[in-house]
């Protein structure tokens, strides 16, 4: 956020925010029985709780529905992990989504839950339509000309989230992960660690994520469409 925005997460959009729009997404679904919601620190996790909570009487009637809170760790895999392990031992089946990405939708959450539970690693994803192309010398100037190769954009797939499996194979790819002290992006490279398959669900409609101050003018028109 180049120090612009102090928390994306909580960054008005419209008159919502990314979190709550995120969390909001999860519960419609009514694809999900335990949420669980992995803060930054302390002061974090009171503002998103006083986000969240006034909205929460309206979910009164989903039944045994568990909210719970646990802190996060220095990179991406060590908060997944910190998440993974606070759930209940009965829940066997999981997804994991970045708040950032606040424009998922609950017919999304349910097409993955569906697929997850038949013990698939799954992950909300889109093909790519541009040219890709790799630069084969080490340079950081993209004008120095550099010898260049083409890849076939046919093969390449941009990941988003929510992405899921069953619990215990994504506690497996995290473990292989810390192992070989290899860090990773997103969850189902834990996966491919381990060595499970992974399957790709495209959506037909935008999931950016918010990365840059910027990305909140096009927030604003995905919000208000």
């Amino acid at each position: 956020m180049l120090g612009k925005i102090e928390d994306k997460l909580l960054q008005p959009i419209g008159d919502s925010n990314a979190f709550l729009l995120s969390c909001l997404a999860f519960l419609d679904s009514g694809a999900v029985s335990s949420i669980v919601i992995v803060y930054k620190n302390e002061e974090q996790r009171i503002q998103l709780n006083f986000c969240l909570s006034e909205h929460l009487a309206q979910y009164s009637n989903l039944p045994g529905l568990n909210i719970l809170w646990v802190q996060g760790g220095k990179e991406r895999q060590d908060s997944v992990w910190e998440g993974l392990h606070a759930l209940p031992e009965e829940i066997t089946h999981v997804m994991i989504h970045d708040c950032a990405r606040p424009f998922i939708k609950g017919h999304t959450i349910c097409e993955l839950a569906d697929q997850i539970i038949q013990n698939r690693a799954v992950s909300v994803a889109r093909p790519l339509k541009d040219t890709l192309r790799l630069r084969i010398d080490d340079s950081d100037n993209p004008l120095q000309p550099s010898v260049t190769k083409t890849l076939n954009r046919a093969k390449h797939w941009l990941m988003e989230t929510p992405q899921g499996a069953p619990r215990k194979w994504l506690i497996q790819g995290l473990k292989e992960a810390n192992t070989l002290e290899t860090l990773v992006t997103d969850d189902m490279a834990a996966l491919e660690l381990a060595g499970y398959p992974i399957a790709m669900l495209e959506t037909n409609y935008p999931n950016p994520k918010i990365t840059t101050p910027d990305d909140f003018s096009y927030a604003e028109f995905l919000f208000r469409s």
